[in-house]
């Protein structure tokens, strides 16, 4: 697979590239929703830009994890083990924060983008 130079990326996927990062904080609000986005976006551009279907595909897994991880924390948690690790919480959702609004700006300026904790389950 050859990956387009920084300087081939149109405006446009740039701008959808950082989109498909920011939008699933929707999922704060609307469970389900910080999956579903990166996967209709993914679903749509996959086969018309190869930068977009990148970033959707990343932004998709990091979801997927993040998903994972809070299902079993709250699994957890209904066994009274989660509780030790409330003080935790704030602290991941600021880390989860930090690295979304980082591949929104790298995907942004034309990079190709990997986040560094995530399952990769989408090829």
């Amino acid at each position: 697979m050859v990956f387009p130079r920084r300087s081939d990326i149109q405006r446009d996927d740039k701008n959808m590239a950082m989109l498909v990062h920011l939008l699933p904080l929707f999922g704060f609000m609307v469970p389900g929703l910080n999956i579903v986005i990166p996967l209709v976006i993914w679903l749509m551009k996959r086969d018309r830009s190869l930068y977009i279907e990148h970033h959707a595909r990343e932004s998709l897994n990091f979801q997927i994890t993040i998903t994972l991880l809070a299902t079993l924390w709250f699994i957890l948690k209904l066994l009274l083990v989660g509780f030790l690790l409330l003080p935790l919480v704030p602290v991941i959702i600021v880390v989860v924060l930090v690295f979304m609004v980082r591949a929104a700006m790298k995907a942004g300026s034309g990079e190709f983008y990997r986040y560094p904790v995530s399952l990769r389950l989408v090829n």
